[in-house]
């Protein structure tokens, strides 16, 4: 059964990281054409009267909404990411370290990559956007965690280690 969560978590961790590359991969135009439609779906949705708006005022509320979107999706993708490193490293010696370091790795290595891409640059803040995500993720996964250990009634062995 064991084995199973660890194959689960792999993969989803493979698919989330296949996710992330082919974002990043998309050329500028591309990828901000993705994150319109992303804010115009969330506009329709949060502003009950948005149809009613002048296209003017609809594109402004889009462009204004689009860097929070942007923001927040990095932020929640690697959040994600350091939640299932975390997972997938938690009998592991320094788990919370290797699971911020490995999120953090990834980040610039996709920043990188962004590099190569047409129109698109790598940013260091949003590496370190990145990293904060994966540390809330870590963070999030190690309480969780705390707390199923805890109601299930197991020893700690030190902080973040727990017998089997």
């Amino acid at each position: 059964m064991k084995k199973k969560h660890i194959s689960v978590t792999l993969i989803l961790l493979i698919v989330l990281m296949i996710v992330i590359f082919c974002f990043s991969a998309q050329p500028a135009v591309e990828s901000t054409v993705t994150s319109s439609r992303a804010c115009r779906f969330l506009a329709w949705r949060i502003f009950s009267n948005f149809g009613s708006y002048e296209k003017s005022i609809q594109d402004s509320i889009i462009s204004g909404m689009t860097h929070i979107v942007r923001k927040t999706a990095h932020f929640t993708e690697y959040a994600l990411m350091g939640f299932l490193w975390y997972l997938l490293l938690r009998k592991k010696h320094n788990n919370i370290l290797l699971s911020v370091s490995a999120t953090a790795f990834y980040a610039a290595s996709d920043e990188l990559h962004q590099r190569f891409v047409a129109g698109r640059s790598g940013q260091i803040s949003d590496v370190l956007l990145d990293a904060c995500g994966g540390c809330f993720g870590v963070l999030t996964g190690f309480v969780l965690l705390c707390i199923l250990y805890c109601c299930t009634d197991q020893s700690v062995m030190k902080w973040g280690v727990w017998k089997k």
